[in-house]
């Protein structure tokens, strides 16, 4: 290479990544230029003493032509290097450093390994859940199932693709299944839609379903329960308690039995109300992932971000299931215990429930009291537990937009009350005195035995006092224990 002016030369020295070195056919440098600054090189020295055997022998295949450009660690750096001959005797290599960029190659294939292991997990977990979990078209035709729902209504994945959640329905419920969709695509869900399906066997599958609308990607995910045997143990249940009551001597046994079950019921419900969130976003970040993937926008922070949540998410369900395994722990002997961490426990319980109706919770608390009572903890967040869902569903039946239920403690004379009011409907005035008999319900599938049960252990376990007024605004039930 020959250089008629210092200008030339400037110019070569300021090209930026870019070393250039010119060499002799014997691969002694010459001239070099370019990116030099950190790097101590000589003329009229040897390429291999700069460079190691294994690099430059494949600086040496561009000599033979087999290659354009190759691609060697030299200079503490990554380099692609190309050749222009100009003269027999001449050789320019043209060194452009890469280390950024295959630093980054690196993170990308890194980053796709881990996405790659968290999709696994995610699958795993999604294939593994214990419910029908699947995604649908707007018109309902599947889309994908996991697992759980492919052996629950005893179709392969490829026999799905030509099903919709309408087709699975028994006839009587298609039109139905038809407006649940139209529902979830309008307002965005639809929670505890309950139906029959028909399984490819032809057995009858009482399902109950909650179905959520991704507006982004015009899917609907869905959840499904199989309750059939849950239905077929109520049946069974109410004709073993119908019988059971009929002995009066094992009555208030029958009733302690059913109380616990009734309360299992809506527990049971609960867990479902505070699973469907958390499940729903992990349904959406699964799809997300996929998205993300195939738009080439994945990276390690979002994907530390990504694996948070989900993690945060599982945590959460772990904590779910601890608190209501707690909460049916039988007490076998009085303890004290803090009746606003009990009170808490219990709103905590359904506290998914209470927002998804926009129930708002006040607590009002006398100061500089003593909360300890001697009692049955869990027994207590059960009543407390009854008497709140009760306040809840006069609420909703009320279609009051906001529900407000207050809970207030105060202390007098060795003796704490507590009073729990909302602002539903009340209690009609011919109910009052029937309301903690027995079987007695307002509810259309109640059991009669809540506040049955709630008067007993307040009052004969806890040697309290439970009773119920109206106000003008709602109903206050009031609890009055000894300290």
């Amino acid at each position: 290479m020959t250089l008629e002016n210092n200008r030339e030369i400037n110019i070569l020295n300021s090209i930026p990544k870019m070393i250039i070195l010119e060499l002799d056919i014997n691969d002694t440098i010459k001239n070099h230029y370019g990116d030099t600054s950190n790097i101590k090189i000589d003329n009229n020295i040897k390429l291999n003493s700069l460079i190691d055997k294994e690099n430059n022998e494949k600086i040496q295949l561009l000599k033979n032509s087999s290659k354009q450009i190759v691609t060697v660690n030299c200079f503490n750096k990554e380099y692609e290097v190309t050749l222009k001959n100009i003269l027999n005797d001449t050789y320019i290599f043209y060194f452009y450093d890469i280390t950024k960029y295959h630093d980054v190659e690196v993170q990308l294939k890194q980053s796709l390994s881990e996405l790659t292991c968290k999709k696994e997990e995610l699958q795993a977990l999604f294939d593994l859940a214990g419910n029908g979990i699947s995604i649908l078209d707007k018109n309902g035709l599947f889309l994908y199932a996991n697992k759980f729902f492919q052996d629950m209504i005893g179709y392969t994945m490829n026999e799905l693709y030509s099903k919709s959640c309408i087709s699975l329905s028994s006839e009587e419920y298609r039109e139905s299944s038809e407006v649940a969709v139209e529902k979830a695509i309008k307002y965005g869900s639809i929670q505890n839609f309950r139906k029959i399906c028909i399984t490819k066997n032809g057995v009858k599958l009482n399902a109950s379903m909650s179905l959520s609308y991704l507006k982004n990607r015009n899917e609907i995910i869905m959840i499904t329960s199989d309750i059939t045997n849950d239905m077929k143990y109520q049946e069974k249940l109410k004709k073993q308690v119908e019988l059971e009551v009929s002995k009066r001597t094992e009555q208030y046994e029958v009733l302690c039995h059913q109380s616990r079950l009734a309360a299992m019921g809506e527990m049971i419900d609960s867990i479902a109300h505070q699973w469907r969130q958390p499940l729903n976003s992990m349904g959406i970040i699964i799809q997300g992932l996929k998205h993300l993937s195939n738009n080439n926008e994945l990276n390690s922070e979002l994907l530390k971000e990504i694996e948070e949540e989900i993690v945060e998410k599982i945590i959460y369900m772990s904590q779910t299931i601890d608190d209501f395994s707690t909460f049916f722990l039988i007490s076998k002997k009085q303890e004290y215990f803090n009746i606003l961490k009990s009170i808490q426990d219990s709103i905590r319980l359904i506290d998914v429930q209470l927002n998804h109706n926009k129930i708002k919770i006040k607590t009002n608390i006398q100061n500089n009291i003593n909360l300890e009572v001697l009692g049955f903890a869990n027994e207590f967040r059960q009543v407390i537990l009854n008497i709140i869902h009760n306040a809840m569903t006069a609420i909703v039946d009320s279609d009051k937009k906001d529900g407000l239920i207050n809970i207030s403690i105060s202390s007098n004379k060795n003796k704490i009350t507590i009073e729990i009011s909302d602002n539903g409907t009340g209690i009609k005035k011919e109910y009052l005195e029937k309301i903690f008999n027995p079987y007695f319900t307002t509810k259309d599938k109640g059991s009669g035995i809540g506040l049955y049960m709630s008067k007993i252990i307040i009052e004969h376990h806890m040697q309290g006092n439970l009773t119920v007024k109206n106000l003008k605004s709602g109903a206050i039930f009031t609890i009055e224990l000894k300290q």
